[in-house]
């Protein structure tokens, strides 16, 4: 994640950045949009996430689901 555009913007620091999405997860590269997407289960029904690469789809999720545990 050394290039601007793969920022994950409003996300705070983690210090165990994730290589890669949980087992579990669906995930998927989008060949229209160019990104990266997954479903992430949450206490409301599936939340669909997307990012710009791998790497950044791997924290975003990462993030939700320590959201969902709060």
């Amino acid at each position: 994640m050394n290039r601007l555009a793969d920022a994950v913007v409003g996300l705070p620091s983690v210090g165990d950045v994730p290589v890669t999405v949980p087992a579990g997860i669906i995930t998927w590269w989008g060949v229209s949009t160019r990104m990266w997407w997954a479903l992430v289960p949450s206490r409301h029904g599936a939340r669909l996430v997307e990012a710009p690469s791998a790497e950044a789809l791997a924290v975003t999720v990462d993030w939700y689901l320590r959201r969902a545990v709060v």
